[in-house]
């Protein structure tokens, strides 16, 4: 697709979906993956190697980027991502951001060369993300201008920390006991010193349902190695 075809889109309308927030890495790899032939459908059974969340934000970034149908048919355009290279996969990639993302793409709508990233936090809430998933929108974009050769702004930068969802230090005044007993104060002069669990667990990071599967088999067995070192574990 050129950059002339993608002006020729219809991108009046607002967007029917949130703004791509897979992984960049998993989503150029895929479709890497696709030189050996590109099947007649895409579906989750052509991602086996995805958990079941990632193959659901691969699936939703490639309709939004036109590179399937609703059905998951694959369009013209994605043939011509997939078997492109360098400067020609480039332009191939800026026709689908001028079009996917007309509200940071098109300049006389938003000056990305001048962007900060609160405003780019501006136009993808406007876009239909929110909380932490607007950070990964941007990450998202961000790694594909640069694949696209776009020139942005120098006060963007790929790789932001998804702060709304990050995982946050537990409070040691708020901490539960453990075993049962109180554990006063953080300087152990009300009711005794902090036991060595409660020590551990008032530096770990408290659990968020929120985040994804990968990460919270992270948490589970890092919560573990640390119980482990302590007294109680040996």
């Amino acid at each position: 697709m050129s950059e002339s075809e993608a002006k020729t889109a219809t991108v009046s309308s607002a967007p029917e979906a949130v703004p791509p927030y897979v992984p960049y890495r998993s989503f150029r790899n895929f479709i890497d993956s696709l030189k050996q032939g590109i099947p007649s459908r895409i579906d989750r059974s052509v991602m086996p190697s995805m958990s079941g969340a990632l193959q659901g934000q691969l699936t939703a970034a490639l309709r939004y980027l036109k590179l399937i149908t609703a059905t998951g048919h694959p369009t013209s355009v994605l043939p011509q991502l997939v078997n492109s290279e360098g400067h020609e996969r480039a332009k191939v990639l800026r026709g689908l951001l001028f079009v996917a993302y007309p509200f940071l793409v098109q300049t006389d709508r938003f000056d990305l060369m001048g962007a900060t990233p609160r405003m780019m936090e501006e136009q993808f809430a406007q876009a239909g993300a929110s909380g932490g998933t607007i950070d990964k929108c941007i990450n998202f974009f961000l790694a594909a201008a640069k694949d696209a050769e776009l020139t942005l702004s120098p006060h963007l930068k790929t790789g932001r920390g998804n702060r709304t969802s990050r995982p946050r230090q537990r409070s040691r005044s708020t901490d539960l006991p453990v075993n049962g007993e109180s554990h006063g104060s953080v300087n152990g002069n009300e009711s005794g010193d902090l036991t060595w669990s409660q020590m551990l667990l008032s530096k770990f990071p408290s659990f968020d349902p929120s985040w994804p599967d990968d990460v919270k088999v992270k948490w589970f067995d890092g919560f573990h190695r640390l119980m482990r070192q302590g007294p109680e574990g040996k």
